[in-house]
């Protein structure tokens, strides 16, 4: 194990930690703080800087023992979790805290939680139905009032003229001719749209069933974290952009309690999906190539906005980042081919 720690195994997802800090390595980082401290003190009848220790120390000495000891806790954690090899998915919680009494080393106790193991469940199970796609024609025909009142024309009746004022305003001369070719021009991107959002539909079922197959049960502490950086996010946003979070509150008529469920329920929802996706590329060894990796990159580069600092695409961490993302989209469309190839072929 360690001399500085013991480790014991609460749960699946609790790693307990009970770390002794020296008293020696405590007394150096507080005698470094309390000598911080004297050269900023200023008493009556000495030279800023030059008070004695023992009229100062009596007055500030428990507030600098707690500073030591939390400027000493997250070294000795971080060597802990290195040693173990552990990945902690939440800020640590403090169990026990020491006494910081003089002579006595420093015993802690925290409780660190990390992900449990998952293995991909019988995705054989997985049952999703392809819903057939029809466009009924007062579909159409609502699309077409749609259009007529977002658009300025000369026309102001669904006709031949008003059709061929719209066709040119679309830009769509090469395809259409007149109101009939209109209406099956509408019809078609209407089904391509509805295919679109059911095929959505169709993945997020089947990732929803995978994830419960597979009984992905995230840790609440982990939950809860991931929700309090949502909020923390949305209030450094409206702080940003000066807006109030009382207006944006009633303009949208919603409580930050609801609020905070959402964000939960958003949290809960996005860890599912990543171990998911993670523990799928785990046992379908899916990998991303360096040529894959390069092409990707290429493709942000292309795409990025004027003044983007190209060292960027240089940084080692960055490209783990992006690799990390591709081969989750790659974990992705293998699982969807998986099972709507399935069903596809029923």
């Amino acid at each position: 194990m360690s001399d500085f720690y013991t480790k014991k195994e609460i749960s699946k997802d609790t790693v307990e930690f009970k770390f002794t800090i020296p008293n020696k390595k405590f007394r150096e980082e507080y005698q470094k703080l309390l000598n911080q401290e004297l050269t900023k003190t200023d008493i009556k009848g000495f030279r800023k800087g030059k008070a004695p220790s023992d009229m100062v120390e009596p007055q500030i000495g428990g507030s600098l023992k707690i500073q030591a000891f939390e400027k000493l806790i997250p070294d000795v954690i971080i060597e802990a979790l290195e040693k173990e090899k552990l990945e902690p998915i939440a800020p640590p919680e403090y169990k026990e805290f020491p006494k910081l009494e003089d002579e006595k080393d420093l015993e802690f106790v925290v409780n660190i939680t990390v992900m449990p193991e998952f293995k991909v469940g019988d995705l054989k199970k997985v049952k999703v139905e392809k819903e057939k796609v029809e466009i009924k024609d007062d579909e159409v025909e609502k699309a077409l009032e749609n259009i007529r009142d977002n658009q300025e024309t000369k026309e102001k009746e669904i006709n031949e003229k008003w059709a061929k004022e719209i066709i040119t305003l679309l830009k769509i001369e090469n395809e259409v001719k007149n109101l009939a070719e209109l209406r099956v021009h509408l019809k078609d991107a209407l089904k391509k749209q509805k295919e679109h959002m059911l095929h959505h539909k169709l993945e997020d079922e089947a990732l929803k069933q995978a994830i419960t197959i597979s009984k992905i049960e995230i840790p609440q502490p982990a939950i809860k974290f991931e929700a309090e950086e949502r909020e923390r996010a949305f209030i450094a946003d409206m702080q940003k952009r000066g807006g109030k979070i009382e207006q944006f509150l009633k303009s949208n008529n919603i409580t930050m309690e609801k609020m905070r469920e959402l964000w939960l329920e958003d949290a809960k929802q996005a860890l599912q999906t990543d171990i998911f996706l993670k523990t799928y590329i785990k046992e379908r060894e899916l990998s991303v190539t360096d040529e894959e990796l390069k092409e990707k990159i290429e493709g942000i580069k292309k795409n990025a906005p004027d003044g983007t600092d190209f060292t960027i695409f240089e940084n080692e961490q960055w490209k783990e980042y992006i690799k990390g993302i591709e081969l989750k989209e790659k974990a992705f469309e293998s699982f969807i081919k998986e099972i709507l190839g399935r069903t596809e072929k029923k």
